[in-house]
């Protein structure tokens, strides 16, 4: 991957994998051979900058792009093999069919490479008084709800968007792209509308059920459980002024 007789470097210790490479093994996964190939690509465009001169640097950008290539090859299998895990991934939610947290995991490392500049929203879905749902009707009831509310989800949300189930009564759908702020508020809010107007009845005879929802944007970078728990944050500020609505956290 690395010509060595293209641009001069100061002497560094080898880069994660270099002996791995020198010797032909390949990294052992997408992930292991991204960080490789970004790893090459990094010292050639920091030796580039220190050439003083106009021509050599004019010849180190003629050598560049087998290696922008390369890394860019890396970074393409390692978000395919992210949509991979999701598309194929057999586990999932048992109960509602949609992704599990190890599937929600792997759909937001794919967006966020996808979308390497830009938050991505999450909207947490809380069904509202669940646990009195199970006691005073049945278990079965609640679990046909959380079936019903997992198809309403379906049936609001776009092909891109990632719909999983956290525990319990919440799920998270990912809108799988960068949207405003606005915008994310105006989903959430159809989605508990959706939720609200559903056929509860046939269910349950004077069964009615409602969500709460909280949105909150994920920073480049940032680490899943943060942005969850700030969508968390704005579940419990719904419960405080009565359920039924969406709130968001920045």
């Amino acid at each position: 991957m690395l010509d060595p007789h293209a641009l001069p470097s100061p002497e560094r210790p080898a880069a994660p994998g270099a002996e791995r490479r020198a010797a032909g093994v390949a990294p052992a996964d997408p992930l292991a051979a991204a960080l490789a190939a970004c790893a090459d690509l990094l010292p050639r465009l920091a030796a580039m900058q220190s050439l003083g001169d106009p021509a050599a640097q004019r010849q180190a950008l003629l050598q560049l792009p087998a290696t922008l290539q390369a890394a860019s090859a890396a970074l393409a299998r390692l978000a395919a093999s992210a949509d991979d895990a999701v598309t194929h991934d057999t586990r999932g939610d048992a109960l509602t069919g949609l992704a599990d947290r190890a599937q929600l995991e792997a759909a937001c490392a794919g967006l966020a490479l996808q979308f390497p500049e830009a938050p991505l929203t999450l909207v947490a879905v809380d069904v509202d008084h669940l646990r009195h749902v199970n006691d005073h009707r049945s278990r079965a009831t609640g679990d046909a709800v959380l079936r019903a509310v997992a198809e309403v989800l379906r049936a609001q949300s776009r092909p891109q968007d990632v719909l999983a189930r956290a525990d319990g009564g919440r799920f998270v759908v990912v809108l799988g792209g960068p949207v405003s702020t606005t915008r994310a508020l105006l989903v959430a809010e159809r989605l508990r509308a959706a939720i609200e107007a559903h056929a509860w009845a046939a269910i349950g005879d004077g069964l009615r059920v409602t969500a709460s929802l909280g949105v909150a944007a994920r920073a480049p970078g940032e680490p899943l459980d943060d942005v969850l728990a700030r969508s968390g944050t704005a579940l419990q500020e719904c419960k405080r002024r009565g359920r039924n609505q969406v709130r968001s956290r920045a």
